[in-house]
């Protein structure tokens, strides 16, 4: 019991310097937490804006295909998986030509961060157009 009482009398000025510990690694731990999440949203997004060229391509490659039905097949793989404001930065072109189609997405990720730069590029998907049969 003696012990118990000479640890409480112990402590003294140093009572409350573990918790202004605590609070700046929890507050460094929850930044790390919101930049990892960052990080693996802007990854899934990457992902859809694949996909979305992808699928514009394929649709501009049939015989008859235009290249509204290119850009409105890739608009339409974005909005359904990318919605929201991470799909705002996001546009769609395609180019059609005898022997190939092209469909190009455009990128802009803005970070949940102000102190971290945004994430741009360009995703190309290709697919070879369809000829008549002869």
């Amino acid at each position: 019991m003696r012990l118990f009482a000479m640890l409480v009398r112990s402590r003294g000025e140093d009572d409350g310097y573990l918790t202004v510990q605590f609070i700046v690694a929890i507050a460094f731990s929850l930044l790390l937490l919101v930049l990892i999440a960052n990080v693996i949203i802007v990854q899934y997004a990457k992902g859809v804006v694949r996909s979305a060229a992808e699928e514009g391509a394929q649709a501009g490659s049939r015989l008859t295909a235009t290249n509204l039905e290119c850009e409105a097949r890739a608009n339409e793989v974005l909005v359904s998986l990318l919605g929201g404001t991470m799909g705002t930065g996001v546009s769609a072109s395609c180019t059609i030509s005898a022997p190939e189609v092209s469909a190009t997405v455009e990128y802009t990720f803005t970070p949940w961060l102000p102190l971290i730069p945004a994430w741009t590029g360009s995703q190309t998907s290709f697919a070879v157009k369809e000829s008549p049969p002869s």
